[in-house]
């Protein structure tokens, strides 16, 4: 993580953390509302990506929101796996550190602004890639 970011660190641990709590709270309310089905007391909240079985079910139906979480839960999850490895904050591409707004806004941000526009390119309506 860049000198700048450090001493937030604890607070982006927790933004990240938050966000995915809700995510998959969001995920499981969205999944039991469509199927109309009483098993939401059988499943908790997962802990990591590889408990996603139940997003794997809702692939399989053809439900275009399975795969908008699991995209959002991969980029929460990359972004955590650079919190621990230090790299948090610096774009990917370029290398330039995230604004801090930006990375208030939006803690799974793996580029910066500039970056992002070019990775999404004209004709891509925004925030199509992570």
């Amino acid at each position: 993580m860049t000198d700048k970011l450090q001493g937030d660190e604890l607070e982006f641990r927790n933004l990240l953390a938050e966000q995915k709590r809700r995510l998959w709270a969001e995920l499981r309310e969205e999944i039991f509302s469509r199927t109309g089905s009483d098993l939401a007391t059988q499943y908790d909240i997962p802990q990591d990506l590889g408990e996603k079985s139940i997003l794997d079910m809702l692939s399989d139906a053809g439900l275009a929101i399975a795969d908008i979480r699991r995209n959002q839960l991969t980029a929460l999850e990359e972004a955590q796996r650079r919190v621990e490895q230090g790299t948090y904050g610096k774009c990917e591409n370029c290398g330039e550190v995230i604004d801090i707004q930006r990375l208030r806004l939006m803690p799974f941000a793996a580029y910066c602004v500039s970056c992002q526009k070019e990775k999404e390119g004209p004709g891509k309506p925004p925030g199509t890639t992570l």
